[in-house]
């Protein structure tokens, strides 16, 4: 039976993340070239040049050109098991938040996104496409679908820069309670690249969800292109 070997690059970069989590290295910081990391550890430097890959892969760091790796800004946790609004997670991270709106629409429910939400065949659901932004970069593209005869008269300026969820408090007196949803790994395509400055074919994040409100109706059908390494997600349970 083949056994896990810890080898010494793992256990670096382990090391170094550790670092990171306990704050001697925070958001923005420069790491320390990798000559002083391999006197300082002991180790080759060929080592380090592999720790500090295996820490880009998981986004930890960034590498700038003849600067450097950098700390690299913490991701976005999106709760699976607890659902809230993009700008309230996002907010409560405590970093600024907003929305440049690309189109709103009404559209009919066609077969395909029938067989998806329950909806009927024919309805009319409000399209909407957002760019969301966080500390002023892309996290991502969202596609929101919002069913038109529980949300009357929406417009474009109850969601353009502003949270949708609000709006259907305030105007509709509709609740959020939960959602079921699921994340798959896709990849760019030419609007996406072109919308979220990437390039084509680069690994991204779908998050598709039926999000519910307090009466148990289907309020919202959502389909999110997320940069993978702006966004993660989390859940509470745990397995056996």
């Amino acid at each position: 039976m083949a056994k896990n070997v810890l080898t010494l690059d793992i256990l670096l970069s382990k090391e170094l993340e550790y670092l990171i989590e306990i704050g001697q290295f925070v958001e923005g910081d420069r790491l320390p070239s990798e000559r002083k990391l391999a006197e300082h550890f002991g180790v080759q430097r060929g080592t380090v040049r592999s720790a500090l890959q295996i820490m880009l892969d998981k986004g930890l760091i960034v590498s700038k050109e003849r600067a450097g790796y950098f700390v690299a800004p913490r991701r976005i946790d999106f709760n699976l098991d607890v659902y809230n609004s993009r700008k309230v997670v996002i907010e409560q991270m405590g970093k600024p938040t907003y929305v440049k709106l690309l189109t709103f629409e009404k559209v009919y429910v066609s077969e395909s996104m029938a067989q998806k939400t329950g909806l009927v065949v024919d309805s009319q659901v409000y399209r909407i496409m957002r760019l969301r932004y966080a500390s002023g970069s892309p996290v991502g593209l969202e596609r929101t679908h919002i069913r038109c005869d529980l949300a009357p008269g929406l417009s474009e300026s109850d969601v353009h820069n502003k949270s949708i969820y609000e709006t259907l408090r305030r105007k509709h007196q509709i609740y959020i309670a939960r959602s079921e949803g699921k994340v798959t790994a896709v990849y760019a395509n030419g609007l996406e690249s072109e919308l979220l400055h990437l390039k084509v074919s680069r690994p991204l994040m779908r998050y598709e969800a039926l999000v519910y409100d307090r009466k148990d109706r289907l309020i919202e059908y959502f389909d999110d292109i997320l940069l993978k390494d702006k966004v993660q997600f989390i859940s509470d349970e745990v397995k056996a």
